[in-house]
């Protein structure tokens, strides 16, 4: 994501990382200082905090002398990814961290159907909880932490098969010692 700005002096239009908003800089034409303007608060991305300054204001400019703010950065729990510390939302995963956000995500999932798409087994998933069945359950607990609808039904398709393929298993077994 970029940040546009334009030249006060010479009218240039210049795009600024978003990590570089908020600091000063110089114009690549005309070397007059320019702003760079704080994200929005639409911008969900990078969100700042409102609790505690999103800054660290150790990093100098040696052509200034000047402070300037960097973002404090943390993991994001989903992907790894470096992520500002306050964000609501990763800007590589897209996992969102903000419970007022998420709820409104799922509503808007809801409406677009898109739930729906994870909600049903597909034929290849029937064929792995059949006759794999051991592979189905491990896949089946997975999308169960990953909040998939079909994670339990593949965990449970997958369990009655096992135990299925087990007592017939044992009829084989029986009727093969009575021979």
């Amino acid at each position: 994501m970029t940040i546009n700005v334009t030249c006060e002096f010479c009218g240039k239009k210049i795009k600024a990382k978003d990590s570089s908003a908020g600091k000063k800089g110089k114009c690549p034409e005309c070397g007059s200082p320019i702003q760079i303007p704080e994200l929005q608060a639409d911008d969900v991305y990078d969100a700042e905090p409102t609790e505690e300054s999103p800054f660290d204001f150790n990093d100098i400019d040696p052509n200034e002398g000047e402070t300037i703010p960097t973002v404090k950065r943390r993991p994001c729990p989903a992907c790894g990814e470096e992520i500002a510390k306050s964000a609501a939302k990763c800007r590589f995963c897209g996992e969102i961290f903000d419970p007022a956000l998420k709820k409104k995500a799922a509503k808007e999932k809801q409406k677009s159907g898109a739930a729906d798409i994870d909600a049903d087994m597909t034929t290849g998933d029937w064929v792995v909880a059949v006759l794999c069945s051991g592979i189905g359950c491990i896949a089946g607990i997975i999308w169960m932490i990953q909040g998939k609808p079909k994670g339990g039904k593949m965990v449970g398709v997958s369990l009655g098969f096992v135990v299925l393929w087990n007592i017939v298993r044992f009829i084989l077994e029986s009727l093969a010692r009575q021979q």
